[in-house]
């Protein structure tokens, strides 16, 4: 037998761990920067794009949303593929896959294309993100280290959030709005270097056996919704069909729901929202990332359209908002220290719902509209933290895949759905009140009432959330 050298020793081996879990921490907070930069820079750049491709506000929504829709939609599959090949595989295809698509959308040539391509990109988030919430789950053990891995796992996101716009700004103002999407080439190829070394292969021992009928339901339930919601605002398109369309998804994800009760090892294993905390999270994440997402989108294309502010302006203008949540997240550990998991997960739903609400409240005021965002952006921050964190920790060990790919259906749906949802409404309730489509009756007066709606919404889903919050309280730690 070899003698044992100083680098086999416990000590070493804790030093070797230690290391890894940093370096993994490092590559995901890059690709979760790039990540919130993409959504705001996007959103910053989207009146220059639509101007120079010649599309319409709905082709707009469709560029700015298309890619959290697709990365939800296939988030299930996604999740499989990464339980059975290999969930740093994945994850590095995702990277390649991202940085290609990002070559193909600097380069798009229509606005059809360049949909097309962020779709795909939506389908390398997916990716990415099958891979990220298991690993995150697997190399950093105990609920204090996931909570401060997910803390800066999101603050990343928001970070980059914050500084999108002024990045997504200077590009467009002293450049082009195709190096929106250029600069994330080299980054993200960059990024899949340091994730080939640096992240270790992790398999499910029990994955979920690949259920096509399950698949077609997910995927083509999420699609029907989205598109009905998104044919509410088109006049071409009759109420009646749209509505089916929505409804058709509706029965679709019923059908998927029912499906995984009755096989013996669910493609989803959706048993697993008899758990309150779990439900509760879930809810709180879908709902809160879709405000959050819809309120960003709304104000960015207020600022230019109604307001005149240039992108760089429109991007400062943002800054409360984004640092606000980067904030959120990176405090949150700390409070969950003081409160645990679910009252702190209560505290971040309290401040959402508030600043949500001062935000329908306060129109063109400027003063109230900066508080309104820094205690939306804190209330976000925490909610993205803690709320990640009690869903991977209430699952158990052997469905860790499960519930990732919920928690990330969760983020991605829910800020896709928020985008559509506030997008739409403004153009209806635009057409309504004020008879006309033009961007500064739709992200002024639409906006307002719409912004009314969804945060009237917001509070009553909180508080069902919270009474489920307060239940799971009392199952005890389990995790």
């Amino acid at each position: 037998m070899p003698a044992r050298t100083p680098f086999s020793t416990p000590a070493a081996d804790r030093l070797r761990l230690t290391l890894r879990m940093k370096a993994t921490l490092v590559v995901f907070a890059a690709v979760m920067f790039t990540g919130g930069t993409d959504l705001t820079k996007v959103t910053v750049g989207l009146p220059r794009i639509t101007a120079d491709l010649s599309a319409g506000p709905l082709q707009g929504l469709w560029i700015a949303d298309v890619y959290g829709l697709v990365a939800g939609a296939l988030l299930l599959p996604a999740a499989v593929l990464a339980d059975t090949v290999g969930r740093k595989r994945v994850y590095l295809a995702g990277l390649l896959l991202a940085a290609a698509t990002a070559a193909v959308a600097a380069t798009a040539p229509s606005a059809t294309v360049l949909v097309l391509a962020r779709a795909v990109q939506g389908a390398s988030s997916a990716m990415l993100i099958a891979g990220t919430v298991t690993i995150i789950r697997v190399t950093f053990p105990g609920i204090r280290l996931r909570a401060v891995a997910y803390g800066v796992w999101a603050a990343s996101f928001s970070v980059g959030s914050a500084f999108g716009p002024l990045v997504g700004g200077a590009l467009v103002e002293w450049g082009h709005w195709r190096w929106l999407f250029a600069v994330n080439v080299p980054v993200l190829l960059l990024c899949a270097v340091a994730a080939a070394m640096v992240l270790a292969e992790t398999r499910n021992p029990d994955p979920p056996v690949f259920d096509l009928p399950s698949v077609l339901a997910s995927v083509s339930g999420v699609a029907l919704v989205v598109a009905g919601l998104k044919g509410l605002a088109q006049e071409e398109v009759p109420v009646v069909l749209s509505l089916a369309g929505a409804l058709t998804g509706a029965l679709l994800l019923v059908l998927f729901v029912l499906r995984q009760l009755r096989l013996p090892r669910a493609f989803l294993d959706v048993r697993l929202f008899r758990l309150p905390s779990f439900t509760a999270s879930t809810v709180v994440v879908l709902i809160a990332n879709g405000a959050f997402a819809g309120v960003l989108f709304v104000l960015t294309q207020r600022f230019q359209e109604v307001e005149g502010m240039t992108a760089i302006g429109a991007g400062w203008a943002l800054m409360p908002l984004a640092l606000a949540s980067a904030l959120g997240a990176v405090l949150a550990p700390r409070v969950q220290d003081l409160l645990a998991p679910e009252r702190t997960l209560m505290v971040g739903v309290g401040a959402a719902a508030t600043g949500l609400g001062m935000l329908a409240l306060a129109g063109p005021g400027a003063g109230l509209r900066v508080a309104a965002m820094v205690v939306l952006g804190l209330g976000t921050g925490v909610i993205m933290t803690i709320g990640a964190n009690l869903i991977m920790s209430s699952a158990p060990e052997d469905r860790t895949a499960d519930a990732g790919a919920i928690q990330e259906s969760a983020f991605t749906i829910g800020a896709g759905a928020g985008i559509a949802l506030l997008g739409a409404s403004s153009l209806v309730l635009a057409r309504v009140g004020e008879g006309s489509v033009d961007p500064a009756a739709i992200y002024g007066p639409g906006a307002d009432q719409a912004l009314r709606v969804v945060a009237a919404g917001f509070a009553l889903v909180s508080l069902v959330a919270i009474w489920l919050l307060r239940r799971g309280t009392h199952q005890g730690p389990g995790r």
